[in-house]
């Protein structure tokens, strides 16, 4: 809507011409689309238009407000969104997401359409799939229908789950040759299969990952170029180990409660590494210096890192006792958060000193807020110990090779005002 210099309203929006309105109207999500249908029968007619045109669809049960019906009211939707939709009218992107309605999982009947819209989104040539929610768990109904859509280049699941009871559930030959991009949470009784998917994956570069309750387990691939792997559940004693000849980053979160597994393998590589490591204790130090190790080739190191809740007395995470740091030859870029009591701060001290191509360096001091509210003399073992007690020191063109005046300061521990921002 609009004023003209008389005052009067101009309604420039309804002027457009039917085949612009839906371009605009494809850009807003589905749940926003739809609210204009109530605008006039011709909004109503321009909707069911972008059902049929848009190149991407996002298909969300919350968008249904909760009723007795809903589950069949979205199942509707749903088919009659997609397997109307005419062949010549490509589908980029769908997006399902059936969070809201826990009895899907449980009940075949509520789940019969997923077949047919899977067959359909296939036939379109879709090329980005993400399903997401608790609500939905792949079947041995609809997970080879998914793998076998050869037009995908990303895909995202939720959890599968893969054990020896549910072989049936994995398919044992998929068609995803374009797909470069995939994510899933993956719980396996036999990591074989893991690498069977992978194996057929010839164009793969991203690949994301929780991995629960497994064994110790070995990963390979040719192609893959970013990894993030997430470790949680029974991770005790267990070891993992990695053979990606093109890896160039890699990114480990660990939230688990059993144990650091030990990591490593060969990723030559490797430019950039994120370690978020929570819930460390003293028992995990040996598997953080083997990961170190293993990665320390690489130029970009992000470390966030932090010790259990449970640990009462401060100990160094970032090496074991009695043993020497790593070379760093390639490191330019180092990110640390984590607890900087004396220990990690010797550490941190002997990594500068096997770093010398560092270029730029940036500390921050973090506690848990457990230990930051107990008495003063727990506090004090847990205090920061960067120069002047400071919380986040962040230092640019750094030259350790030629000793500059920078690193001589922070082994020190002295520093001036300008490069340590303090805060309380």
């Amino acid at each position: 809507m609009a004023t003209s210099p008389n005052h009067e309203q101009i309604d420039r929006l309804s002027s457009l011409p039917d085949e612009l309105l839906v371009i605009i109207l494809s850009f807003l999500p589905i749940s926003t689309a739809a609210r204009t249908s109530v605008l006039s029968r011709r909004f109503r007619h321009l909707f069911d238009a972008v059902w049929e045109t848009s190149p991407s669809l996002e298909l969300i049960s919350r968008d249904f407000p909760y009723r007795r019906t809903s589950a069949a009211r979205f199942v509707k939707m749903a088919e009659q969104t997609l397997l109307r939709r005419s062949l010549s009218q490509p589908l980029l992107s769908l997006r399902l997401e059936l969070d809201r309605y826990r009895k899907f999982s449980s009940s075949e009947s509520e789940l019969s359409f997923l077949p047919s819209l899977f067959i359909k989104a296939r036939s379109l040539g879709v090329r980005q799939l993400t399903i997401e929610g608790c609500g939905f768990s792949p079947s041995c109904r609809t997970l080879p229908l998914i793998f076998s859509i050869n037009s995908l280049e990303f895909l995202s699941l939720p959890r599968v789950g893969i054990c020896e009871r549910d072989e049936f559930l994995f398919p044992s030959a998929v068609a995803l040759t374009n797909l470069k991009s995939l994510s899933m949470e993956y719980y396996i009784g036999d990591p074989f299969r893991l690498n069977r998917l992978l194996s057929q994956l010839c164009s793969l570069e991203d690949f994301s990952f929780e991995l629960g309750n497994v064994p110790s387990f070995s990963l390979f691939n040719k192609t893959i170029r970013r990894l993030k792997m997430i470790l949680s559940g029974s991770t005790k004693n267990n070891t993992v180990m990695l053979t990606l000849p093109s890896l160039e980053l890699l990114h480990v979160q660990y939230d688990g409660v059993f144990g650091l597994p030990h990591i490593y393998g060969d990723m030559p590589s490797l430019k950039k590494a994120v370690l978020n490591l929570s819930f460390l204790r003293k028992k995990d130090c040996s598997a953080v210096a083997g990961l170190l190790t293993f990665i320390s080739h690489a130029k970009e190191l992000i470390l966030l890192l932090k010790e259990n809740d449970d640990e009462m007395y401060p100990f160094p995470i970032l090496m074991k006792q009695g043993k020497d740091m790593p070379n760093f030859p390639d490191l330019k870029n180092l990110n640390v958060t984590m607890c900087f009591h004396k220990y990690n701060f010797k550490a941190i001290v002997m990594l500068l000193r096997h770093a010398l191509a560092l270029e730029s360096l940036k500390l921050i001091h973090k506690v848990s807020l457990s230990k930051s509210r107990t008495c003063a003399r727990f506090v004090n073992d847990w205090r920061s110990m960067l120069p002047r007690n400071a919380r986040r020191v962040f230092y640019t063109n750094l030259h350790l090779g030629q000793h500059s005046k920078e690193f001589m300061k922070l082994v020190g521990k002295q520093c001036s005002t300008q490069v340590v921002e303090r805060h309380h």
